[in-house]
């Protein structure tokens, strides 16, 4: 997941959890910030002691908070499979309305497809650009890296 990171300042971590994906981006000399996005509150306290970290409870609270910004980074480990179509839709159009053109979307998951559905990558500009699995993870992850393309 860290490979793919732009190695242009801001990265966005959505579902930042105990922070194990966090304390690593933080030791990447060229990433100035990291907003983690997290609404558990034990792992929120946790994140917040984290270099380079600013946290945020609410994951809809992203678009309007970086609506200017130019964020070529986004990681998320939510797990969008057990999400409504309808949070689902909002969450990957907000997603999409913050990462710049070229910008990369970073999804880790343990299921072995898309969380988001073809169409709806579409709809919100995005292409899948790389599938990984991680078999040294227990259990198994896979990490689907779309990029968005203003173009579609």
């Amino acid at each position: 997941m860290i490979s793919h990171i732009s190695p242009e300042g801001t990265v966005i971590e959505l579902g930042a959890g105990s922070g194990v994906i966090t304390r690593k981006l933080a030791t990447v000399q060229s990433v100035d910030t990291i907003y983690a996005y997290e609404n558990n509150s034990i792992f929120y306290k946790s994140l917040t002691k984290i270099n380079k970290t600013i946290c945020v409870s609410d994951l809809f609270t992203m678009k309007e908070r970086h609506q200017h910004q130019k964020v070529k980074t986004i990681i998320s480990s939510i797990p969008f499979v057990n999400f409504s179509t309808g949070t689902k839709t909002k969450a990957l159009h907000d997603i999409s309305a913050v990462l710049d053109h070229g910008g990369k979307l970073i999804q880790y998951t343990y299921l072995n497809r898309c969380p988001f559905g073809a169409e709806n990558l579409h709809n919100n500009k995005l292409i899948l650009t790389k599938i990984k699995k991680v078999w040294l993870n227990i259990p198994p992850a896979t990490v689907f890296v779309y990029e968005k393309d203003d173009s579609l």
